[in-house]
């Protein structure tokens, strides 16, 4: 075990880097608070690119925060085994992240880019409608009205101080993901509080044999920046992708911009190699090397709200989601005029080709769904989008009276899936 304070160099990316060079044999290096005679006041460490994890590492955080400079564009961790120009990330085992006492990951007071690929950056990037009439510049003149906006308008842009830069993205990617791991077997990453992620707060990709527990958010899907309140897309919390299977997700709390909890088995046929820009996946998607599916994933413990999404999201899209528990989720959202969607999403119309097959063996129990709102669209409890087969729904309170507990796309949506212990509010 070594304390990284005991490698100190002329940054803090540099110390945090030495310390895990000189690693010991047990693999373990401790962060504790900052100390140092370089900006001696400030005892958080303010890094400049991602923190790798070689194999066969535990960083352990102890009543510390890292946040990130308004240099880095990149990752507070990322597993070793992946990155820009790494086509096909080699498998990585044994590495964990674990905070003791109160440990925060926090966003750059100016991040250079945030949201996903599908994000133009813009700088400024108003929140507010009636700033965006005054502030933005990718906003026609015959548009400049609260009344005229469209939903583009509000969810197209994303905040970065990279934008117009001629030699960066102008789109977000992978760098804003908070911790990637990526083709990484016998993992875990428990006890941190994430605030003003870049893009989604922690990102699995190809990873199995795994935990997530005990983590908290503070997300908004906005932040003040320079007295202006910015746009700040697609901060989900934690995002399982393709290939993923034996992990458990458990204890998970706060609040996110985007989705809490999601499964997103996206097997989109057109070839990206490992690492590419304007892609939230850092891992190649060539199917024929790696399994596309999500399987055998355990989601409890959650008393969470995302601000605009759902709590957890099932989506596969040419390909399978299977043998999924999810127990004890509660969703924690005051009544207010947010625009969150739902508690729990089942499928889409959306990303892609799916089938009867697509989700099944699913259990869902001991869930209180739906957030009541002043947006009538919003706060739904469960809804299914797709198809769900050979699964059960037990012990569900839906607290929205405006919305059935279950939103069905197809009639025949629900192939053999026994149901027991629904509620609906005010009936």
């Amino acid at each position: 075990m070594i304390n990284v304070n005991d490698f100190c160099c002329s940054t803090d990316s540099e110390t945090l880097e030495n310390a895990i060079v000189n690693r010991t044999s047990d693999g373990v290096v401790v962060i504790p608070p900052r100390v140092s005679d370089i900006e001696s006041e400030r005892a958080y460490w303010l890094i400049d690119r991602a923190i790798l994890i070689p194999q066969n590492t535990t960083i352990v955080l102890q009543n510390c925060k890292i946040k990130l400079s308004d240099k880095c564009r990149d990752n507070f961790f990322r597993s070793a085994n992946c990155g820009m120009g790494i086509e096909f990330p080699e498998r990585i085992r044994n590495i964990h992240i674990r905070g003791e006492g109160l440990c925060v990951l926090e966003g750059a007071d100016h991040p250079r880019a945030a949201g996903d690929g599908s994000k133009h950056l813009q700088c400024p990037c108003p929140y507010l409608p009636e700033d965006i009439c005054k502030y933005a510049t990718y906003i026609p003149d015959d548009r400049r009205s609260p009344q005229k906006l469209i939903w583009d308008d509000f969810h197209g842009n994303s905040y970065g101080t990279d934008a117009e830069n001629p030699e960066e993205s102008q789109y977000g990617d992978w760098r804003g993901i908070g911790i990637l791991f990526a083709n990484c077997e016998n993992f875990s990453i428990s006890g941190l509080r994430i605030v003003n992620s870049h893009g989604w707060g922690i990102s699995l990709e190809a990873c199995s044999f795994g935990r997530v527990e005990k983590i908290d958010f503070d997300e908004h899907m906005y932040r003040e920046i320079d007295g202006i309140l910015m746009n700040m897309e697609n901060q989900d919390g934690i995002d399982v992708r393709n290939g993923c299977h034996h992990i458990v997700i458990s204890d998970i709390t706060g609040q996110t911009g985007d989705d809490v909890i999601a499964l997103t088995a996206i097997a989109n046929p057109q070839y990206k190699p490992g690492g590419s820009l304007r892609n939230t996946h850092v891992m190649h998607n060539d199917w024929t090397k790696r399994e596309s599916g999500i399987h055998d994933i355990i989601i409890r413990n959650v008393i969470a709200h995302s601000y605009h999404c759902y709590e957890i999201r099932l989506l596969p899209a040419y390909t399978e989601i299977y043998n999924i528990v999810i127990d004890g989720v509660i969703d924690s959202g005051p009544v207010l005029p947010h625009d969150s969607q739902g508690t729990i999403l089942l499928g889409s119309n959306y990303y892609g080709k799916y089938t009867e097959d697509s989700m099944r063996n699913i259990t869902i129990s001991n869930c209180i769904c739906g957030s009541p709102s002043e947006t009538p669209d919003a706060g739904k409890a469960i809804v299914l989008e797709s198809y769900l087969k050979d699964s059960t729904i037990t012990n569900v309170i839906n607290k929205n009276p405006k919305h059935p507990l279950i939103s069905l796309r197809h009639e025949n949506g629900l192939i053999n899936v026994a149901m027991n212990g629904l509620v609906d509010a005010g009936k």
